[in-house]
């Protein structure tokens, strides 16, 4: 992968911290959990914890009007709200964004609220079921939702894969930058929590907390902000055992990279089964920082990575120092990556 030439120019988000990227910064550096609440399972009840870190309310200013917003789900509004703030923190007129401007999403789940309501309705009587609610449901509304909004001319896509499938769109948004493809690109991943992913994430570990939000990046070839400087991976695993084994050279590999003081944004949840490989591996060099923005924000699945890269983004304007960025995954790859001044 050589992403070397690409600048990070602006970056947004929304997460359980709030709508902006400011507010995940704030949230992790004070390194306190966030509140969470049970995540309630439609027409029955389970008899284990399963709780869940939601995004706040949208703040009025936040709201965004459109046609294609009148019946779009959580995930395209807080895809919207994030890439609204990253073309600002660019420089841009979010009303006119730069020609030749390419958009990829990565999600991992997806429109999963519409789908479960969708499908409930075909359940319930196929004949009555909304088609309405079906374009809501399908991987690509939410790029398609933002594309309009935006009024965006240049390549659209959709990426789905694992939590750290951002390293793939990132290495995409390089490609299509570098072959002229677009001038420009959002760089955005985003999910929504629903009872059914909650509870998914519990049969990994009873103390998982999901969460939701999006992070958005819009990159480019030049321009002020920070570079990714290395990309590290993807180094695949097939099981729980290989992926321990190889983390510790997705470490060296990375480290042999610079020299001199840095910041770590790692992986960990919190929850020693799941980061202690991680936290071994990453632990023979002094860190400036270490930053673990889903011990604070929760697990928020396709999102995450995104949400650690914003998070990197603002680590090096304020330090101006590298930061290191950990994706050891948990299926099939793992990545990292290096962001400097």
């Amino acid at each position: 992968m050589n992403v070397s030439n690409i600048c990070i120019r602006g970056v947004g988000a929304v997460s359980s911290a709030g709508w902006s990227a400011a507010a995940i910064h704030n949230a992790v550096l004070a390194g306190i959990p966030l509140p969470s609440k049970t995540c309630a399972r439609p027409g029955d009840v389970r008899n284990w914890p399963c709780e869940s870190r939601f995004a706040p309310a949208s703040p009025p200013e936040k709201i965004a009007r459109h046609p294609r917003l009148r019946r779009s789900s959580a995930i395209t509004r807080y895809s919207v709200a994030a890439a609204l703030e990253a073309l600002a923190d660019a420089g841009h007129d979010p009303a006119a964004p730069p020609p030749g401007l390419g958009i990829l999403f990565v999600m991992m789940n997806g429109c999963v609220n519409y789908t479960g309501r969708f499908f409930h309705e075909v359940l319930e009587n196929p004949a009555q079921a909304s088609p309405m609610i079906f374009p809501e449901t399908v991987f690509n509304a939410p790029a398609s939702h933002l594309a309009s909004f935006l009024g965006v001319d240049g390549a659209v896509s959709t990426i789905l894969g694992s939590p750290n499938s951002i390293m793939e769109a990132l290495d995409t948004a390089a490609f299509w930058i570098g072959s002229g493809i677009v001038e420009d690109c959002l760089l955005i991943a985003a999910e929504e929590c629903d009872w059914l992913s909650a509870e998914g994430l519990t049969y990994y570990h009873p103390n998982h907390i999901a969460s939701e939000g999006a992070g958005a990046l819009l990159l480019s070839a030049c321009g002020d902000g920070p570079r990714v400087s290395e990309m590290i991976g993807p180094l695949a695993y097939l099981s729980w055992q290989e992926r321990c084994e190889l983390l510790p050279d997705l470490a060296a590999q990375t480290l042999a990279k610079f020299q001199g003081p840095a910041t770590l944004i790692n992986d960990s949840t919190g929850i020693h089964k799941i980061d202690r490989a991680e936290i071994a591996a990453w632990s023979g060099r002094p860190w400036d920082s270490v930053l673990s923005p889903k011990y604070v924000l929760g697990e928020s699945m396709g999102a995450s990575g995104a949400l650690q890269l914003v998070l990197g983004t603002l680590a090096v304007r304020q330090t101006q120092q590298p930061v290191v960025i950990s994706m050891p995954g948990s299926n099939t790859a793992a990545y990292a990556c290096v962001l400097t001044p």
